[in-house]
């Protein structure tokens, strides 16, 4: 069934409805769509990006307690199909084993399922975000001399970010879903004995309808899903733990940012840490990581480096190409439609700009630029395989080293609702995400442990960019984040302590479910898209199994809701 614009009839049946169509939400949706169950999939905004500025328009008002650690809400968060993957470039990186295991310097660690629970849905993840294959690790030999570090990691790229075009179509063409959209989720009716989801209340234009189903799942993404929780526990206060309890609590991205060069002794070297095609047209990047044992012994948070360019604001980097970039990126127009937004200010940097000194660089060597650009505007806007960066060679084999740490999971760094509300009475947020010293910590001792590894071997060394007193200052500047909402609905065996269980089923809710990386009890070093789809796919599966244990098709026994009513005879 095809994208619908008014409230499906009575007749019409689900097993299923899937709030959010995000990657997340499209991925669960067609993957319980495949095995047999008739899906209703809801998005608050528009079909097409064309049209959800009414979207962002109505969005509930939010409120960022400290803006230099989290991004305004309008640049992480995207509704309508397609959702985040309109703001998302596209990096897939899978959590290592050591994340979902209990370490005893990270209080809160420890999740209720493994990395083997995780692993068989990799494949069908890796099909969704269309990265290729679940390979995250390169099979080219090791650096001699780097015993303890490894170059050989993989990050993976979806050849095309923007999933609505690809995934969106497939799951609005998909003959078990149907799509409605502009559909507001603003309240959850409980049955009369509180442990099963009557219906959904969702706000449509004027209209106010009772969607209902055997199970519901949460894939809104991780601060909207803690939004509506937190508004039904404004009305039933003992639910999802207690006001006191876990929800919207442990909120987690990752410290991200660059306060070190890498010098590299032969300068060939960086050829193994740029962007490569792999054997299946998608692009792969290797990073500097530690082992599960290193990082044991030193009490490190899980922590990845990458080679970078200087930064693109930076006319001291004196390349015709990054300050080209540069003034590209500055005109607002041109610089939206060429990356996300938060990206595009992260490259300029903050004001005041001075553009003199990038058009001198420009003009040092203005056809060489020229030509660095229409091919980077070629590979990455005109090819089926998008190129996700670039990385420009320099005689001096200096790059910037950028790092991408784990954040520890802190029951002060939460989300809360505030007094305003939205047009549609939706209440807003309060933000107010932290970085704890234990983080910056981390983060400057794995700087100085791969300084140590590379002095060592011989192969390189860092280049600090402030002195070692004013470096905590530079991580913690360096650090803003905001695009990855992690923990405030984390799993965990009891109530007490997270919001779902292994299955991603809320406690004490019998077809209640989450499917977003607010699930995730530790954020690791990797970007949450990727494990997030895995839990989806997972949950899916799980989902038609209990709606078909005799292993007919998922539904046909049973009696299954309507989107307006009780099924009809």
């Amino acid at each position: 069934m095809s994208i619908i614009t008014e409230p499906a009839p009575a007749a019409e049946e689900f097993d299923c409805c899937v709030v959010g169509a995000g990657p997340v939400g499209l991925s669960l949706a067609l993957e319980a769509a495949d095995a047999g169950l008739r899906v209703l999939l809801l998005d608050a905004g528009a079909a097409t990006p064309r049209d959800n500025a009414a979207a962002a328009a109505a969005r509930p008002p939010g409120h960022v307690v400290d803006p230099t650690t989290h991004a305004p809400l309008e640049l992480t968060t995207g509704r309508g199909i397609g959702g985040s993957s309109w703001l998302w470039g596209g990096r897939c990186v899978q959590f290592d084993a050591l994340d979902f295991e209990p370490r005893d310097y990270i209080a809160g660690s420890g999740w209720p399922i493994t990395e083997a629970d995780v692993s068989p849905w990799a494949a069908a993840a890796a099909e969704y975000l269309d990265c290729g294959v679940p390979t995250f690790r390169s099979d080219a030999a090791e650096w001699d001399g780097l015993s303890q570090v490894s170059v050989t990691k993989l990050e993976r790229w979806a050849r095309q970010p923007k999933l609505a075009a690809r995934l969106g179509a497939r799951a609005t063409e998909h003959p078990g879903i149907s799509a409605l959209c502009e559909a507001t989720v603003i309240d959850i009716g409980f049955d009369q004995t509180g442990t099963g989801v009557a219906h959904l209340l969702v706000l449509h234009g004027r209209d106010r309808v009772e969607v209902r189903a055997s199970s519901f799942v949460l894939a809104c993404g991780g601060l909207e899903t803690t939004r509506l929780l937190l508004s039904v526990q404004r009305r039933l206060p003992n639910h999802f733990g207690g006001v006191d309890g876990p929800l919207g609590r442990y909120y987690m991205g990752h410290l991200s940012g660059s306060i070190a060069n890498i010098e590299l002794t032969d300068t060939s070297d960086i050829r193994d840490l740029d962007f490569a095609l792999d054997d299946h047209n998608v692009y792969v990047r290797r990073r500097f990581t530690f082992s599960d044992r290193i990082k044991r012994e030193r009490r490190l948070l899980n922590t990845s480096f990458y080679a970078d360019n200087p930064p693109f604001y930076d006319a001291r980097h004196r390349n015709a190409t990054l300050s080209l970039v540069f003034l590209a990126l500055s005109i607002a127009p041109i610089g939206r439609r060429l990356i996300a937004e938060g990206i595009r200010l992260r490259h300029i940097g903050p004001p005041p700009r001075r553009y003199a000194p990038h058009v001198a660089n420009i003009a040092k060597r203005p056809f060489r630029a020229a030509g660095d650009v229409v091919q980077v505007l070629r590979k990455r806007y005109l090819s089926p395989t998008r190129k996700p960066g670039f990385l420009l060679r320099n005689p001096a084999g200096i790059y910037a080293l950028h790092f991408h740490a784990e954040q520890v999971p802190d029951a002060d760094s939460r989300v809360t609702l505030n007094a305003a509300t939205s047009a549609d009475g939706q209440p807003g947020l309060d933000i107010d995400f932290r970085y704890t010293q234990q983080d910056l910590d981390s983060v400057l001792a794995s700087h100085r442990f791969l300084d140590e590894q590379l002095r060592e071997s011989g192969r390189g060394r860092l280049l600090y960019l402030d002195a070692e007193d004013d470096r905590a200052a530079g991580v913690r500047a360096a650090a803003t984040d905001g695009f990855h909402h992690i923990g405030t609905t984390r799993m965990s065996v009891d109530a007490s302590d997270g919001v779902v269980d292994g299955d991603c089923r809320v406690h004490g809710v019998d077809n209640l479910f989450i499917a977003s990386s607010g699930v995730f009890r530790t954020s690791g070093e990797a970007n949450p898209t990727f494990l997030a789809v895995c839990l989806a796919v997972r949950l899916a599966r799980h989902l038609a199994e209990a709606l078909a244990p005799d292993g007919s098709r998922p539904g046909s026994g049973r009696a299954r809701g309507t989107m307006n009513g009780p099924a009809s005879a």
